[in-house]
């Protein structure tokens, strides 16, 4: 455990996109807590974001391990009529509202930052007021998943386009010693997504889809004007020929939604890549690099073993960051 008596330098930590892999975070986070090191300054972008404020807002590292662990993912999906994402995304604001206690900027303990891409104007955007769970619901926006909220007339979507790792952004709040997190895949191997007797989140998340879709095709094939007893049975009907589970068997081997998946990993490898670029030019910045090889974005059932990663990975920067703190 490092001791600092004396005045210490700052701490600003960077915490970067990657889906399920931002569980990462909580685990860096546990580390640092571990040696009474706690960040004077941070900036999230995407899941980043997401757990850069509720550390802001108050959540110790273990505190915002069980709230994440008792999220049930499938529950907070909501799908819509697709314009411009899958998911329509109130189910995930009430969420991220009861995360972060649906506090304004000004009320945060820690310093914050939250990192977002303005669509409309099509410039890179760092909300520091106003409501937190508004910037948040911006900064995850994953294109084509999750419909972009508008604000005061403006689209916005994911910070991850053009900020993955926002370590600039720490600098620039003050920070003396500069922590982030590379979540960048070496490899970009695709993953297949097939039915297994494992239940993953991809599945679970196929049969809400179907559950929803099948719902919205009785109110289509039924309307309202029919006499009400027929449109009970009939619905029943509808709904005993197409359970989920039946309709997942015969679409065995085949990926529900593609396009989602495609549009989802091209934009992971792309945010991949310009956060290697922006990490390769770093300067005075402590990288903090887990071994994330094998898991994916979508592996929210496997948070336990995130969260041992980013442990792991931060207790051997640790010497170096004491070092740093004594000068």
């Amino acid at each position: 455990m490092i001791n600092i008596t004396r005045k210490r330098p700052t701490i600003g930590l960077a915490l970067g996109a990657g889906g399920a892999k931002g569980f990462v975070h909580i685990g860096v986070l546990k580390a640092l807590y571990k040696h009474k090191l706690f960040p004077d300054y941070l900036a999230g972008t995407s899941m980043g974001s997401v757990i850069a404020a509720a550390y802001a807002c108050g959540r110790n590292p273990e505190e915002i391990e069980a709230f994440l662990k008792h999220t049930d993912w499938r529950r907070i999906v909501d799908f819509t009529i697709p314009k411009a994402g899958l998911l329509e995304g109130k189910r995930i604001n009430q969420k991220l509202g009861e995360l972060v206690f649906h506090k304004k900027f000004r009320q945060c303990s820690t310093p914050l930052r939250i990192i977002a891409y303005n669509l409309t104007k099509k410039e890179k955007v760092i909300f520091t007021k106003g409501d937190i769970t508004q910037a948040l619901r911006a900064s995850i926006s994953i294109p084509g998943i999750l419909n972009p909220p508008t604000i005061k007339g403006e689209q916005y979507i994911d910070g991850a386009v053009i900020d993955p790792t926002p370590f600039s952004t720490v600098k620039e709040m003050g920070a003396d010693i500069v922590i982030t997190v590379n979540l960048a895949n070496p490899q970009h191997q695709k993953t297949k997504t097939t039915i297994t007797r494992e239940e993953t989140y991809l599945t679970s998340l196929k049969e809400e889809f179907i559950k929803d879709e099948v719902k919205f095709l009785g109110t289509v094939l039924f309307p309202e004007n029919w006499p009400k007893a027929i449109r009970k049975m009939l619905r029943k009907l509808l709904n005993t020929i197409l359970y989920p589970a039946r309709v997942l068997r015969m679409l065995a081997g085949r990926e529900l939604y593609p396009i989602a998946n495609t549009m989802y990993e091209t934009i992971n490898i792309l945010s991949d890549n310009l956060a290697q670029e922006q990490l390769a030019h770093a300067e005075n910045c402590l990288i903090i690099n887990p071994n994330i090889d094998g898991l994916s974005w979508s592996d929210f059932n496997k948070i336990d073993r995130f969260i041992k990663m980013g442990e792991e990975a931060t207790e051997k920067i640790i010497p170096q960051l004491g070092k740093m703190l004594l000068r």
